[in-house]
C-alpha cells in the first residue's frame, strides 16, 4: 500500500484534467463551475485551491454535466484500473466525502485491512450495522477498515428520474448554455458540432433538443430533419439572434411539427420553462 494524495487534491486534479481536455483555460473553468453549481467566483476558487471541501452533490452535478460517472472525479489517475471489476466481485456501500455531505450509493471492491492510520489509502470502507460505508482515507472512522481498491458510483436510472435530459447544440457556447440549464434543474449535455450530436442519438433518450440556428458551415435544418427521422414528436427548440436574416429558412423549419423558436439572448429560467412546457405538451399528444 502506498501513500496517497489528499482526497480534495485528487478531486481538483481530475476536474482540471477533464476541463482542460475540453479546451477551457483556468478562467473559463471557474466560470463554467460557477454556472453549473451556482457558486460565486470566490467559492469556486476556494474549492479549486483546496481550502473548501467539495460536497458529493456538487461532484455528482458536475460529473453529470461533463458526461462522466462521479467516480471519475473521485479516484486518482494513478489508481485507475484498466479492466472493469466484474459485478459479481462488488458489494453495495454508501459513500461519504465528509461528515457534512449527503450520501451516495456505490459499489466497491474490498482490499486489505488497514490496522492503523500510519499509511492512509485514498478510500476506506468500514462495516456499520448491516451496510458498508466508504470514507476518505484520512477520516478518523476508518481505523480497522478495508482499503477500497475499486469504486463505482451508480447514476440514477432514467426510469426513476423526473429531470429532463436536454441536448444542446451550439458551435460557440454549448458548455455555457448547458450549464445554465443545469442550474435550472435540467440535465443538459453540450455538443459543439452536428456530428457529435447525431453520433449520440442512438445512445441517449433526449426529452428535448436546443439548437443554435447558426452553426458555422453546418446546416441546422439538416440536423432537425435527422432528429425527426428518429422521433416524430420530441420537441426541438431553435435559438437565434438573427431571425430577420434567416426568416424564410426559419419559417420552413417551424412548419415541422414540434419545432419552436426562441430569440437570443433569453434568460435561462425562461428557456428552461419553455422546454418543460413543450415536453409536457408533446407527452400529452402521445397519451
Amino acid at each position: 500500500m502506498t501513500q496517497n494524495k489528499p482526497t480534495t487534491e485528487i478531486i481538483n486534479a481530475n476536474i482540471r484534467t477533464h476541463l482542460e481536455q475540453r479546451g477551457l483555460a483556468e478562467s473559463q473553468q471557474v466560470s463554467l463551475i460557477e454556472e453549473v453549481l451556482g457558486l460565486s467566483a470566490s467559492q469556486t476558487y476556494r474549492k479549486l485551491n483546496g481550502s473548501s471541501q467539495w460536497q458529493l452533490g456538487q461532484l455528482e452535478k458536475l460529473a453529470q454535466f461533463l458526461g462522466l460517472p462521479t467516480s471519475e472525479l473521485l479516484v486518482s489517475q494513478d489508481n485507475r484500473r484498466p479492466v472493469r471489476v466484474p459485478d459479481a466481485d462488488l458489494i453495495p456501500a454508501i459513500l461519504h466525502l465528509t461528515d457534512h455531505t449527503e450520501e451516495a450509493h456505490c459499489w466497491i471492491q474490498l482490499g486489505d485491512v488497514v490496522q492503523d492510520d500510519s499509511i492512509s489509502p485514498l478510500l476506506l470502507a468500514r462495516r456499520q450495522g448491516d451496510s458498508w460505508h466508504v470514507y476518505p482515507g484520512s477520516h478518523d472512522r476508518c481505523i480497522n477498515g478495508h482499503e477500497v481498491t475499486y469504486l463505482a458510483v451508480q447514476p440514477p436510472k432514467r426510469a426513476n428520474n423526473k429531470r429532463l435530459l436536454v441536448a444542446v447544440l451550439d458551435d460557440m457556447d454549448a458548455d455555457i448554455l448547458a450549464a445554465v440549464l443545469v442550474r435550472q434543474g435540467l440535465f443538459a449535455l453540450p455538443y459543439e458540432s452536428p456530428s457529435e450530436l447525431l453520433a449520440a442519438l442512438p445512445h441517449e433518450e433526449f426529452d428535448a433538443f436546443v439548437l443554435d440556428w447558426v452553426l458555422g458551415d453546418d446546416d441546422c435544418m439538416k440536423v432537425i430533419e435527422t432528429i425527426r427521422q428518429r422521433s416524430a414528436t420530441v420537441p426541438i427548440i431553435v435559438l437565434t439572434g438573427h431571425a430577420e436574416e434567416y426568416e424564410s429558412a426559419l419559417q420552413q423549419a417551424l412548419r415541422i411539427q414540434g419545432v419552436y423558436y426562441i430569440g437570443k439572448p433569453t434568460p435561462g429560467s425562461i428557456l428552461a420553462l419553455q422546454i418543460t412546457n413543450v415536453v409536457t405538451a408533446a407527452h400529452d399528444l402521445e397519451t
